[in-house]
Parts: structure tokens; C-alpha cells; sequence
């Protein structure tokens, strides 16, 4: 089995906070993508999300789990509008760790599958795994959270 490398295909740090970042003119030349952000919630909003292709209208199926050491959580739903929304928020005080994978974004024979994970000091982890309902290929993505000024975002392409 080849090794897989990552390469850097984009990246942007806020110098002011703002509702959303996008990324643009993905090359359709790598098998998945991950999105790595680092960040700070400019508000109380406690969602995250992503919008393929800059898609707000599509609703998608998702299921969530999450847990801070003494408490865990889980939640589904077969249609709505966030496609990896759940309890990561965090308050302006607190670091976000987010970690998308988006696999077979390329491809324009299949809905996409997100897989998300996120870690907060005091709010524990969640992991969330959606679908995107669309074969288009990904060639933009947007990300809505309400980051705060020095957050930062790296999208890799996997090579193998």
C-alpha cells in the first residue's frame, strides 16, 4: 500500500474576525481533502459549518457523538441544513481544534461523506460524519463559525 502525502494547497489566517472563510479553485487532483482550523468563536454561535461548492441550501444526513470525560452526548438527523453542526462551539476565550476530512471530493459519481472532528479544553470532543447530497465535484468550500482575528485554516490534498 502506497503512503499517503499531504499537500498544502491552501491556507489563510484571519487578521480580523469574520463569519466565514472560503476556499476557491480546488484542483481536482487529489483523492481526499483535509481541512485543519485553528480557531477562536468570535460570538456565543455554537455552530460549525461547512458548504460544499458554497451549497446553504442543500440539507444533508448527519449523526454526531461527543464527551468531555464525565458526560457524552449523541445526536442524528436525516435532513438538515448544517452539515456538521452539534455542540462545538466555543467561547471566545476557548481554542478549537477542527479536523475535516472530505473524502472522494473529486469524483462526480456519488454524494460526498464529511467526517469531522473537534476538540475543545473545556467542552471535550465531538465527531461528526455527514453527507453532502450532491455528485458534483468540490472545487470550493465555505466555512461558517463566527472565527475571531489570528484563527487559522489549511486545506491539504492527499496524494497516494
Amino acid at each position: 500500500m502506497p503512503t499517503s502525502t499531504y499537500d498544502l494547497i491552501a491556507s489563510n489566517v484571519l487578521g480580523s474576525s469574520a463569519a466565514s472563510v472560503t476556499f476557491s479553485s480546488i484542483p481536482a487532483t487529489y483523492r481526499d481533502l483535509v481541512l485543519v482550523i485553528e480557531a477562536k468563536n468570535s460570538t456565543s454561535s455554537p455552530f460549525f459549518a461547512l458548504f460544499p461548492n458554497g451549497d446553504e441550501t442543500a440539507t444533508s444526513a448527519f449523526v454526531a457523538m461527543s464527551g468531555n470525560g464525565s458526560t457524552t452526548g449523541s445526536s442524528s438527523s436525516g435532513s438538515t441544513d448544517l452539515y456538521l453542526n452539534g455542540r462545538i462551539g466555543a467561547s471566545t476565550t476557548e481554542n478549537i481544534l477542527i479536523i475535516s476530512n472530505l473524502l472522494d471530493y473529486s469524483t462526480t459519481n456519488k454524494h460526498k461523506t464529511i467526517l469531522t472532528r473537534a476538540s475543545i479544553a473545556a467542552n471535550g470532543v465531538e465527531a461528526n460524519a455527514a453527507r453532502w447530497p450532491n455528485t458534483a465535484a468540490i472545487n470550493s468550500l465555505k466555512i461558517g463559525f463566527q472565527f475571531a482575528a489570528g484563527s487559522s485554516f489549511y486545506l491539504y490534498g492527499i496524494v497516494s
